[in-house]
Parts: structure tokens; sequence; C-alpha cells
């Protein structure tokens, strides 16, 4: 399995590599990614995996393509948040094994990322209310 360097993301030679000789850093282990603490966050807030990962603006593509999927058609959104719960999965297991670069988890990354996903379904409920609302009073309802 190749193993990469966390600083230039250089494809190393040997696991066991010690420094890089790309860069010449020197090679220090990284803690693991849990795979199920980022399935477990993709799975409360979606995107949230990929943002303990340390691939946020993959976590806002997953969120905005599931909140549209939603909006649409209750299947396609269905489908993009159970594929962000099994990609953010699936990364951790591949930054564990040195598939590909390991990225750190910013928790400071990862609250932003919770508030303004709370933050925009607020303001989607309340945009909805407001449509709901106008649209009832355009049908000329009797009270």
């Amino acid at each position: 399995m190749p193993n990469f360097c966390p600083e230039c993301g250089n494809e190393l030679i040997s696991k066991n590599a010690e420094i890089c000789p790309r860069c010449g850093v020197r090679l220090k282990t990284n803690p693991e990614k849990s795979p199920f603490i980022a399935a477990l966050c993709s799975f409360i807030f979606t995107g949230l995996g990929q943002a303990y990962n340390g691939d946020i603006g993959r976590g806002f593509l997953i969120l905005i393509g599931t909140v549209i999927g939603s909006l649409f058609l209750i299947i396609p959104g269905l489908a993009v948040y159970i594929y962000g719960i099994y990609d953010a999965y699936r990364t951790a297991k591949r930054m564990n094994a040195g598939e590909i670069p390991y990225r750190a988890t910013n928790v400071l990354h990862m609250i932003l990322f919770a508030v303004l996903w709370v933050i925009g379904t607020a303001a989607l409920f309340f945009l909805a209310a407001i449509v709901a609302a106008f649209i009832y009073e355009m049908s000329g309802a009797v009270y």
C-alpha cells in the first residue's frame, strides 16, 4: 500500500520511512482517524464526517447535494446522504492505511460547519414557512 508524506503529499517508497526524500521533513506518526466517529458525524450532520477527515470543501458539497436532492425528490437526497456516511468512513480508513495523505482534524472547522449547518437548516425552514404563508394567502382561503 502506498504511503504519503503528510507535508508535501509525495508518495513514499517505504511505509517505514523516517524522512521524506522529496521535502526532507522528519516523518512522525499521525493519530489514527476513527472511521466510526467519521461515519457518526456524517450521520448526525450531513458532511461533518468529511470535515472531521480534514476536507471541509467536500463536506459542503455533500451537504449541498443532500439539500438539493431532498428539495426535488427524497430519493436523490437520501442517496447523497448515505454516500456521505460511507465516504467519511472509507476516507478515515484509507488515511489510517496510508493510501491517501493524512489531513489533520480541525475542531474549529467542525464546530463552524455544525453551526452553519444548523443556521442553514433554520433559514430553510423559515423560508419554507414564508412561502407557505404566501401561497396560503394567495389561495384566497376564508378564515
